[in-house]
């Protein structure tokens, strides 16, 4: 007896100690990974450092991960938490439980949450020499309350099953193992195709009815093969577009999450990962040149793959940089036109192409405006823009003065000599001045006033009052092009 009772009397005293709760951060407390989204600002901060993060990921992902956490200082407040976690939290305080934050991410970070918290025990996280990842992390737990002392886990991946085993009890955000050693903890996940679909937002893909338009102004449009291939370019760059969609929400995820309605996007609010999205969006974005290649050739595949590195440059670069950033919104616009013509075999003329990039010029203004709209501070960047609060009236004149010249653009259209020669009624084209003139100020207007929100292009699409403008103009370059007489004789 004598032998035993100091065992079991350790034994009882550790029973007596209350069970700490031990949270994991990426995926769990957050909706976010705090490594994957500090490599992306890492990179996109200029060439050199996103050399040198290569460079640290060469010699593992704990040596990157501390390259990361020193160049990139998170602010705790403005990270999205899972408020079932936050639940879980403050009932083991109010138990007097310990509550200990153990990650696989940089130990920096996962402090700044900690202290954001107002826990106070020590973190169990990574540091330059070490990932605390899986089994390690159970080693580095162990370490801290004693081998065989009962503890609770919250995790949400595969790479938390030892955890769960080893645990008193444990909760999940994501993966429930089959072995039931952990619960669920808050609703399920949403389904994962569900998710990636919205995250392509394929309501967006209205906008690649661009490419139709050079088969429409050629007038070949009666031919059935022609329009089979300007239908697949235009598949084709509906696909690479939400590819680039994929990318430009990872990198504006820190944006979006801070935006009154971009926030709700799968990758802000947590739902899809950076992982699957990049894999989605490579998938994607192959399955979209080779589309092209097949369809137009070599010619279209080199028109896809300039229009993917504009866009890849403008999520990075170009999208903060003054004036620059809507100069490429409207080349990227009038490239799908460019796209169209390789599908087709059709020239592109030269006024078609002034005409889109004075147009879109005014749009992507337009879309800065209502941007800069929702800034209070005057001197003060708009967060991921090149623009201060006090740019608003500039903003404004350069959109607008961009759509009076692309309006220019079609009169001169209209009396310029291939096109008197290739239209029956030329003269009629200056018709379409009119609702164009119509609706570019009456946008601006609406802008002006608060009651356009977002891209638009998408507004337009939705708008009756567009889509019944935008008809008009269709059926006056019809007109202008059979003539009315026969146009009348048709009908």
């Amino acid at each position: 007896m004598t032998v035993h009772q100091p065992i079991n009397a350790a034994r009882r005293a550790a029973a007596a100690q209350p069970v700490p709760l031990f949270v994991d951060v990426d995926g769990t407390l957050l909706r976010a990974d705090l490594s994957l989204e500090s490599f992306i600002r890492v990179a996109r901060s200029g060439l050199v450092m996103a050399i040198r993060l290569i460079l640290a990921l060469l010699r593992g992902r704990a040596a990157a991960k501390a390259f990361a956490a020193r160049r990139d200082p998170i602010q705790p407040d403005r990270l999205p938490y899972r408020p079932e976690v936050l639940a879980l939290i403050e009932q083991a305080r109010a138990e007097d439980r310990p509550v200990i934050l153990a990650s696989a991410s940089h130990w920096r970070p996962v402090a700044a949450i900690a202290r954001h918290l107002g826990l106070t025990e020590p973190v169990i996280a990574s540091s330059r020499r070490h990932n605390l990842k899986g089994r390690a992390k159970l080693a580095a737990i162990r370490a801290r309350i004693g081998n065989g002392a009962p503890f609770d886990y919250v995790g949400d991946s595969a790479a938390d099953r030892p955890l769960w085993a080893a645990a008193r009890r444990g909760f999940s955000l994501g993966l429930i193992p089959a072995d039931g050693s952990a619960a669920r903890l808050g609703p399920p996940p949403p389904g994962h195709f569900r998710t990636v679909l919205k995250a392509l937002r394929p309501h967006q893909w209205a906008k690649n009815a661009l490419v139709l338009v050079p088969l429409l102004m050629s007038g070949q449009f009666l031919d059935p093969v022609l329009v089979a291939k300007a239908l697949v370019a235009a598949l084709a760059m509906s696909v690479i577009a939400s590819a680039i969609y994929l990318i430009n929400d990872m990198v504006d995820i820190d944006a979006d999450r801070a935006h009154r309605t971009k926030c709700e996007r799968p990758l802000a609010r947590g739902d899809l990962t950076i992982p699957a999205a990049t894999l989605w969006s490579v998938a994607l974005a192959l399955a979209g040149l080779a589309l092209g290649l097949a369809t137009g050739g070599p010619l279209l595949g080199l028109w896809l793959l300039a229009y993917m590195a504009l866009s890849i440059a403008y999520s990075f670069r170009l999208k903060a940089a003054m004036v620059a950033d809507a100069i490429a919104l409207a080349l990227l616009y009038t490239i799908r036109i460019w796209i169209g013509g390789a599908a087709v075999g059709v020239t592109i003329s030269y006024w078609l192409l002034l005409f889109s990039i004075f147009l879109f010029l005014s749009l992507a203004y337009l879309k800065r405006y209502v941007e800069i709209q929702g800034s209070t501070d005057l001197k003060q960047l708009v967060k991921g823009r090149g623009y201060v609060g006090g740019d608003l009236d500039l903003v404004m004149a350069s959109g607008v003065a961009a759509g009076m010249v692309a309006i220019l653009v079609l009169a001169l259209f209209a009396h310029d000599p291939v096109t008197m020669a290739n239209y029956a009624a030329p003269d009629l084209l200056l018709l379409a001045c009119l609702p164009l003139l119509y609706w570019l100020n009456r946008i601006w207007i609406m802008a002006r006033r608060g009651e356009v929100e977002g891209d638009p292009v998408a507004f337009a699409i939705r708008d009756r009052r567009s889509l019944a403008l935008g008809a008009m103009i269709g059926a006056i370059f019809l007109a202008a092009l059979v003539g009315p007489e026969p146009l009348l004789e048709r009908i």
